[in-house]
């Protein structure tokens, strides 16, 4: 049973700085849409693995790039050392490998970008260079089964067609 991830609204939310949170739940339920999902933490998972198995290269893009538009929105104003996306980019990159950098999150929505790319981001890298996830292929009885299928759809509508004419 999934939780439901609660919406947030425009206004803004968090910590003594108030740092505004909508945009990142704005992602979150844009990707939930894409993969047909519905937007609990089930349905996050399941996006996220989805996403992460049909292209490896272009879910580690889609984390490198916009976990650091995020955090740049984040830390912006509040983190001296992230006065660019480029220096956003720099510690998000890192967060998926080794964590060096000399940036550090400063506000809570900073801390919880910088935790998920922790968490997550080493095994992201891991899959980089995995193949993207294909269909599953049929064995020769399922094929045999799906062509036995198919001759007998065919003599049906050979029938249907039959009794029209």
């Amino acid at each position: 049973m999934s939780e439901a991830i609660p919406t947030a609204s425009p206004r803004k939310v968090g910590g003594a700085a108030g740092e505004n949170l909508a945009p990142l739940l704005a992602v979150v339920a844009s990707a939930c849409s894409v993969y047909g999902v519905p937007m609990s933490v089930g349905g996050l998972k399941q996006a996220a693995k989805a996403a992460i198995a049909k292209d490896p290269i272009d879910a580690v893009s889609v984390t490198v790039l916009g976990g650091s538009y995020l955090f740049y929105l984040a830390e912006k104003g509040h983190n001296p050392k992230v006065e660019s996306y480029f220096d956003a980019l720099v510690f998000i990159s890192t967060c998926l490998s080794v964590g060096y950098a000399d940036i550090f999150a400063r506000t809570p929505a900073g801390k919880a970008i910088a935790t998920a790319m922790m968490t997550f981001g080493p095994a992201l890298s891991g899959a980089l260079l995995e193949e993207p996830a294909e269909k599953p292929r049929l064995d020769d009885d399922q094929i045999a089964i799906q062509r036995a299928i198919l001759g007998k759809l065919d003599a049906i509508l050979s029938e249907l067609k039959g009794q029209r004419g």
